[in-house]
């Protein structure tokens, strides 16, 4: 049984509270909450899956390093996926954005696999059109369902701002397209356990 069945009770403020007291197996329940929501948004913005699941380990070490600064003033996982946004746009902005096939998931049929990988393609191609401060606004609210404050806070805008982007964004992806994007960005199952188990090892070694 893993910590994350073994104790659902916890609230993410109760975790984040006995992590940064010293309880660091606990980080791992935290990690597993919340892998696919900061998975999706540094996916989104760096559009590679090298650079998302890097992204998302220094998310987490991040996250950890500053647990004792988490005052609770948004959401956990607001505070948390902020980090990741923050340090997906910093590597964004280190290289030229390239388009890349959405790995499909594994234990799918050919021609399922084909028309996941011909949608993650298309989609990456209408996003790419839209410019990236947009493009993050419509991902935050749109595949992962944060509201306008929550996304305000990740990107440091104002709601009104964010209203603005995510219409515009709106505009430019086809509502079909947008209905699906939850499914392209996938990350769960091994992908999931191996950047989890590298996270704890590097909390529990405190080598952070």
């Amino acid at each position: 049984m893993t910590l994350a069945v073994a104790v659902p009770e916890l609230t993410d403020d109760e975790l984040a509270t006995r992590v940064a007291g010293g309880e660091r197996e606990l980080f791992e329940i935290l990690v597993r909450r919340h892998n696919q929501r900061m998975y999706r948004a540094a996916r989104a913005i760096t559009r590679s899956d090298v650079d998302a699941e890097d992204v998302l380990q220094q998310a987490w070490l991040d996250v950890f390093r500053n647990l004792g600064r988490f005052r609770g003033d948004s959401s956990f996982a607001t505070w948390a996926t902020r980090i990741a946004v923050n340090e997906a746009i910093a590597v964004a902005r280190k290289r030229p954005l390239i388009a890349e096939a959405t790995d499909a998931p594994s234990g799918v049929t050919p021609e399922l696999e084909l028309d996941r990988a011909q949608l993650g393609a298309l989609l990456e191609r209408c996003l790419a059109t839209i410019p990236q401060g947009n493009r993050e606004v419509i991902v935050l609210r749109d595949v992962l369902e944060m509201n306008t404050a929550e996304t305000a806070t990740c990107l440091g805008l104002s709601e009104e701002a964010v209203r603005v982007r995510l219409h515009r964004a709106r505009a430019s992806v086809a509502a079909a397209l947008t209905e699906t994007m939850s499914d392209v960005y996938r990350f769960d199952g091994a992908r999931c356990d191996r950047i989890t188990a590298t996270v704890m090892r590097s909390v529990l070694d405190a080598a952070v």
